[in-house]
């Protein structure tokens, strides 16, 4: 929390490297007593005719401490975009004029991307690597914080974890407002192993996508693959619901069978357990040792998984008998 508010003098002291850029404070805007500095809005023009304008607006969380870094962060949107669709893009650092060459190495335009019956925005938070480009900007690392998209009515969310060790990025598919999706819980798990089946909340479908690795090579894969979900799900929804069973029936009983996994190594251990008792292994055997110690071992690597294993019978694949994905709000 702030120690005091941000007075006329430390805001004089922070606004030259901005200034020298035609950043202006707009003081308005500004809360002194939360220390965050906001300033004007800037528009940028597209690189060629009939191209997009991007509005950036820049707002700076000063700290009161030498020793803990301020917060820069930059919020731009789309003039062709829908509203409430902002690109946002974080640094923290002491060097203001640094962070602003860092944010110069991101143009807005790059965290848009328009597509046949898409929309996307990508939010990053900007690590300061060693060094500087062959092009004389400084050298960044971009790590993925959101991601959001939008498919006709339907909007299609994705959050970074915040916490290094997590490889769980959270999916969310919300249709509008008094609407009802019905979809199958194998719709991203037909993706890969890296996907979870979602699961319902309410009106919101939810599911995961598993990302391992360190920044910033984790970012980058978990894009790729929201890039690809993206495109799976406009193909999906683009066609009628038993097209789904009728073009990815292959990797909808792949999916089965990741599923019953859990259920298959238990009754090969139950079984494993019944063969051991009519085997005569002497005192010192290996297999006997593997066996007597394999419950423990088993215990605990169950204990030390992020998410406990379902056991369950998995139903097989069908196809969907609804006329379409989404129904229709009720009229109030």
């Amino acid at each position: 929390m702030a120690s005091h508010p941000l007075s006329h003098h430390e805001i004089l002291s922070l606004v030259a490297p901005f200034t020298r850029r035609g950043l202006h404070p707009d003081l308005q805007s500004t809360n002194r007593q939360e220390r965050r500095l906001v300033f004007k809005p800037v528009e940028r023009l597209g690189e060629r005719e009939g191209a997009p304008a991007y509005t950036e607006t820049l707002e700076l969380y000063c700290t009161s401490g030498a020793a803990t870094p301020h917060k820069l962060k930059r919020t731009t949107v789309c003039s062709t975009a829908p509203e409430n669709f902002e690109a946002r893009l974080e640094i923290e650092g002491r060097d203001l004029a640094d962070m602003l060459d860092c944010f110069d190495t991101v143009p807005s335009s790059s965290q848009f991307r328009f597509g046949l019956g898409f929309k996307m925005v990508k939010c990053w938070r900007l690590l300061r690597g060693s060094g500087k480009t062959p092009t004389g900007q400084p050298a960044t690392q971009k790590s993925l914080t959101h991601m959001a998209a939008t498919l006709g009515d339907l909007t299609v969310k994705a959050t970074a974890p915040t916490v290094k060790a997590d490889p769980e990025t959270i999916i969310e598919i919300e249709p509008p407002e008094g609407a009802h999706l019905r979809l199958p819980e194998d719709l991203l798990a037909v993706l890969g192993w890296n996907w979870s089946l979602l699961r319902r909340r309410r009106d919101t479908w939810r599911g995961i996508l598993k990302t391992s690795g360190r920044e910033p090579d984790r970012s980058r894969r978990a894009e790729l693959n929201l890039d690809k979900m993206v495109e799976h799900l406009v193909q999906t929804f683009g066609d009628a619901p038993a097209r789904f069973h009728d073009r990815l029936y292959k990797a909808r009983w792949g999916v089965a069978f990741r599923r019953s996994l859990p259920l298959l190594v238990a009754l090969t251990l139950i079984g494993l357990a019944a063969l051991s008792s009519r085997l005569e292994l002497s005192e010192d055997s290996l297999l006997r040792m593997l066996i007597f110690n394999a419950p423990p071992l088993l215990m605990v690597s169950v204990f030390c998984m992020r998410r406990l294993p379902q056991i369950e019978i998995p139903p097989l694949p069908r196809r969907l008998k609804a006329s379409k994905w989404m129904l229709d709000p009720e009229p109030a």
